[in-house]
């Protein structure tokens, strides 16, 4: 059996992934969600690491490349934080600085500090114990690298650069990690080299959680719901709400630096304390927080890219899931490229590891790692292993099943295309599942865009979305023009981006749009990417004349995107889905 070069990355925590690098290509990575059904799985991703073990043959790994909480990160910001309270106290009237430098309080504070260091070094250590106890337990004496979490991130744009040989900047916001909750890089002859790196306790991502919060959401799961909630408000009120969040946080484009009114690890209070969640509307403070992050984020890009000198700019961190914030970004003058990390969220930290480590066993050559081409990179399934799930399936007997090959008058791909065009909804499973967080059509529950009934159908009968969300389009490539206002012509193959659009798609795509601004989060397909979805939106042109569908994640309300059959079949049974293409097989209630 012929060796390989397998570079393994790993993050533990929430979202919790292993992805793998075997011979330059990343061959596959698998968030632990999927396989747990628990989602944004916190831990270790054992299950995923057990699955890519078998399913590649791994015998031996003698290094693995590591995503979790540094220590020295830690001890590093408390001292910091330690030093700026102390200068401030020393800017206070002299009768402060008696009270506080009495013996008493001096005492009192050191040994305050010294059991928080204490307390807060030792669990971060105990983690570390943990972890690398857990990783001896399944890969023996292993030597084990750890990578930091922004630096992570940054590294995880590397392989969806298109100009991989031009110079970049890198951008990294998200709530916090290993002390951070942001990082400005410069990629170069294959390094990067960290220029700018921006503290928890300024942290955009934190802020936005904490809207999250007041509005009575969950945090780090909620995030998109406030971003469709925002263009509801009116402009006015949204521009109050706005003005006032702008005081909690602001970015100076000409130093580089945020700056902060509070901690923004206890910025919930803050905002409840000055009554910031009674005197603005829901959908007001919705707007606020996503004006203000729009406009920090240009802010950053526009900073980054006078101070190193290139347009090329490529973004991760989970505040980059903010698909508003990435179109505005993309609308700069001063962009020339620009490329958002597709699900760059935690779960892309596995990825970064991965290509660190591909770094430093290269000594940074990239020229032989090959580009991500798309994000199919999970598992799969033959018709064969899904005729033996459907038949084991209780209840499977209820149900219509047909079967499509080369000898039937027409494929599956024609037959979800005649449904979808008689205003049918079909969830599909076909290929390899997507990574990520978001569906892209091969474990995707697909719908006629045309009918704002189908909108009301999938949200109260399968999804339990809430009604003001919007859901995606699956386009065809060769129709972007037609659809969307993209003058530049941006790559949008990952949903990670929003788009103006044209009038014809206020007709034809109107219940994949955002209900109230009409943008669009697209997946614009291609045929060498996806063949056989391609094929599909293809025959629903024929049909109809309209070149793209309505998408969303297959999936039950709080639960991860399906992985296998069963949790397909399941999905389906437990929900008003009225049609599966599971594979070559098509099953119908």
């Amino acid at each position: 059996m012929a060796k390989h070069e397998d570079i393994i990355g790993i993050h533990y925590g929430h979202d919790a992934t292993v992805a793998l690098i075997r011979d330059g290509s990343l061959v596959e990575a698998m968030s632990e969600e999927r396989l747990s059904r628990l989602k944004k799985h916190i831990g270790f991703p054992e299950m995923a690491w057990e699955y890519l073990k078998e399913k590649y043959h791994i015998e031996r790994v003698e290094k693995v490349f590591v995503v979790g909480e540094q220590p020295s990160r830690i001890i590093e910001w408390r001292r910091e934080r330690f030093q700026k309270e102390r200068d401030s106290r020393e800017k206070k009237p002299d009768w402060y600085l008696r009270g506080m430098f009495s013996r008493f309080r001096i005492l009192e504070n050191l040994l305050g500090i010294y059991k928080f260091f204490r307390m807060k070094v030792a669990s971060k250590e105990a983690n570390r114990v943990i972890v690398e106890k857990k990783l001896k337990e399944i890969f023996g004496n292993i030597e084990v690298a750890y990578v930091n979490h922004h630096e992570a991130h940054l590294w995880a744009t590397i392989p969806f650069l298109r100009k991989r040989d031009e110079k970049h900047v890198l951008i990294s916001l998200d709530g916090e990690g290993d002390g951070l909750s942001g990082m400005v890089g410069v990629f170069e002859d294959g390094k990067i080299s960290v220029k700018h790196t921006f503290k928890s306790c300024e942290s955009l991502g934190l802020l936005y959680a904490a809207v999250v919060d007041v509005l009575g959401m969950s945090r780090n799961e909620h995030e998109f719901k406030v971003m469709g909630l925002a263009p509801y408000a009116k402009e006015s009120a949204g521009n109050k709400a706005y003005e006032r969040l702008r005081k909690v946080l602001w970015f100076e484009r000409e130093t580089m630096k945020f700056k902060a009114a509070t901690d923004m690890r206890t910025v919930t209070d803050f905002l409840v304390a000055h009554n910031i969640n009674t005197t603005f509307r829901f959908d007001s403070l919705a707007y606020g927080i996503q004006k203000l992050t729009e406009v920090i984020t240009q802010n950053l890009v526009k900073g980054a890219i006078i101070r190193y000198g290139t347009g090329n700019v490529a973004v991760s961190g989970g505040v980059f899931m903010n698909v508003k914030a990435n179109q505005y970004i993309a609308e700069l003058t001063e962009v020339e490229d620009f490329v958002v990390t597709p699900s760059c969220g935690d779960e892309s930290l596995a990825i970064g590891a991965a290509i660190k480590g591909y770094a430093v066993a290269h000594q940074h050559d990239f020229s032989k790692l090959l580009p991500i081409e798309n994000l199919y990179l999970g598992s799969e399934y033959t018709d064969e292993e899904i005729r033996r799930a459907i038949e084991a399936y209780p209840g499977s007997a209820n149900w219509k099943v047909s079967y499509f090959d080369e000898n039937t008058t027409e494929s599956i791909e024609n037959a979800v295309a005649r449904i979808l065009s008689e205003n049918s909804v079909v969830g599909r499973f076909k290929g390899r599942a997507e990574w990520g967080a978001r569906a892209l059509g091969n474990r995707s529950i697909l719908a006629n865009p045309t009918s704002r009934d189908n909108v009301k159908l999938i949200n109260e009968m399968i999804k339990g979305r809430d009604f003001w969300m919007p859901f995606a389009t699956s386009m065809l490539y060769e129709r972007r023009h037609d659809y969307l206002q993209n003058l530049r012509d941006i790559e949008a193959p990952y949903m990670a981006i929003t788009f103006d659009t044209k009038p014809l798609a206020h007709k034809e795509l109107i219940a994949a749009l955002h209900p109230y601004d009409l943008t669009s989060r697209p997946q614009l397909v291609k045929r060498e990417v996806n063949a056989s979805y391609h094929a599909l939106i293809k025959e629903f042109e024929n049909i109809t004349g309209i070149g793209g569908i309505l998408n969303t994640s297959f999936n039950l309300h709080g639960e991860p995107n399906v992985e296998k059959p069963d949790d397909a079949l399941r999905t389906f049974e437990n929900s008003g889905l009225p049609h599966l293409a599971l594979g070559n097989y098509l099953l119908s209630k």
